[in-house]
């Protein structure tokens, strides 16, 4: 009797721990809401570009299940993006170098976590009055073996942690340069963006793919 209730507590005190660093990871985060006319800027510049989604291939209408994570070089608490209709980001920023971070994935029984390594940031100078990253895609893919390995290993919150890396789900995230495509749809809002103030960036991500972790 007495050992099942120490495993019971045990088992609690991993779950009060796990919910902990989640609440540390995500909580004390932001959402960098999209501006609705260039008077919200105050001084600051504009970030901008667009994200598009895969879940095993198939291209998503929507981020629906996506949330993708980017802080500022020096800061440590994480931002979340809150794409448009069309996947578009438009936010002001300060001068720095901005990095994703990470990108959370939501399912039916829990989440996943992706770690994103960025060789380089994308750099807001002190000249610049709008910068645009263009299109960066991400793409998710777990086929039906993995699905079933990782919900059966062992139950939320540590689903999948002792799954060989071959079975777990894989996310890549790389950069397409479209920079008309982006161009255009900036410049036809209503933000009254002038096109000899858009800057174009180059965003270095790795090609190896990232597998989650808890």
């Amino acid at each position: 009797m007495k050992q099942s209730i120490n495993h019971f507590t045990l088992v609690n005190s991993k779950i009060l721990v796990a919910l902990i660093l989640a609440t540390l990871l995500f909580g004390c985060g932001s959402t960098a809401y999209n501006i609705k006319s260039s008077r919200e800027l105050s001084g600051n510049k504009l970030l901008t570009g667009r994200f598009v989604f895969y879940n095993d291939d198939v291209l998503l209408e929507n981020s629906e299940g996506f949330t993708v994570f980017f802080k500022k070089r020096e800061d440590k608490i994480l931002r979340m993006f809150q794409p448009d209709e069309k996947g578009y980001v438009y936010i002001p920023v300060d001068e720095g170098q901005y990095y994703i971070s990470r990108i959370k994935y939501n399912k039916l029984n829990g989440h996943l976590l992706f770690p994103v390594h960025q060789g380089s940031g994308i750099n807001v100078d002190v000249s610049d009055t709008v910068v645009n990253f263009g299109t960066i895609q991400i793409s998710l893919q777990q086929n039906i073996t993995s699905r079933i390995a990782y919900v059966s290993t062992y139950g939320y919150p540590y689903a999948g942690k002792l799954m060989p890396s071959s079975l777990k789900p894989e996310l890549s995230i790389s950069q397409i340069p479209d920079w008309n495509v982006t161009h255009q749809y900036i410049l036809s809002s209503k933000l009254d963006i002038l096109p000899e103030s858009v800057r174009d960036e180059v965003v270095d991500f790795s090609e190896e793919v990232e597998t989650p972790f808890r």
